[in-house]
């Protein structure tokens, strides 16, 4: 008989809290700091509160802090009590946190101390609504229950350079404050009045096209994910946004319209960790095409 597969994951991906519920999907919590509060994401403060908090006070740049080894721990054990042995467990890409790294340290302590389980770490080589699609992704497969742990992981490491992350800020501040631009410093420095469509690779920023409004960034957006679906059966789309719904709104039905697409598309805010260094008003588009 097949092992129940436990799927657990960092809250970087923020996933729909209805989709958390859904598939039991173990999350553990990154650290939030303003100042000398500190706040675990999704627990005990909303993105919303988050983002509230972060446009009151534009002087106060937030910190964040990767999970701790106990934490992982700790989700490990509420799976393990529940009956699950096989683990998946994916995170935001390293080049942007430590956490893979925390979450395979506990991962070796627990196994060492569980004979039996086995505990498969991925880094989602993405963030925000790639990493958010990659686990919806996974998570239906899991359901689906055709794969054993071995050879999902297989099918996994095939989706990650297929994960897409399109993602536009309203403002460079806190990207430039967290030091996260990577490779495209030089080309937001010279754009920072431009609205900048850029793309995770590989946990990197790559630019990808600057435009000179909040629209056409927008639309931009648009054309860039319709550019990178060849076809619309076994498609994952997520939306994300920081406090700008009716933008999110607005990329939905754009793509629904140049996609002739009806399947879901679905939709979350940008997760505080991620928020942290991209701001209010940060909007993002992550696509997985099975």
């Amino acid at each position: 008989m097949q092992r129940k597969i436990a799927q657990i994951v960092d809250s970087a991906g923020s996933i729909p809290r209805d989709l958390i519920e859904r598939y039991h999907i173990g999350e553990v919590a990154f650290h939030i700091l303003f100042g000398e509060q500190q706040y675990r994401e999704n627990i005990s403060i909303s993105s919303e509160e988050f983002y509230e908090r972060m446009h009151s006070r534009p002087d106060q740049v937030p910190k964040t802090a990767v999970p701790g080894t106990s934490e992982w721990n700790q989700a490990f054990k509420e799976k393990y009590e529940q009956g699950y042995r096989d683990y998946i467990v994916t995170t935001i890409a390293e080049p942007l946190s430590a956490s893979v790294q925390s979450a395979t340290v506990a991962a070796r302590e627990f196994m060492q101390s569980h004979p039996g389980v086995n505990i498969h770490i991925l880094s989602s080589n993405t963030c925000a609504c790639g990493q958010a699609a990659l686990e919806i992704k996974i998570a239906e497969l899991i359901e689906q229950g055709e794969l054993a742990a071995e050879a999902l992981v297989k099918q996994i490491n095939q989706y990650l350079p297929r994960t897409v992350s399109l993602f536009s800020v309203n403002e460079l501040t806190y990207m430039h404050a967290g030091g996260r631009i990577g490779g495209a410093a030089a080309f937001l420095g010279k754009l920072i009045n431009i609205k900048p469509v850029c793309e995770f690779v590989d946990g990197i920023v790559h630019p990808i096209k600057p435009v000179r409004c909040r629209s056409k960034a927008l639309l931009t957006m648009v054309d860039e994910a319709v550019k990178r679906i060849s076809r619309t059966e076994d498609l994952i789309i997520c939306v994300q946004h920081a406090l700008c719904k009716q933008d999110a709104d607005f990329l939905v039905s754009h793509l629904r319209d140049q996609l002739d697409y009806t399947g879901p598309i679905y939709t979350s805010p940008v997760g505080a960790v991620v928020g942290a260094h991209s701001g209010p008003g940060a909007i993002g588009i992550g696509i997985l095409q099975g």
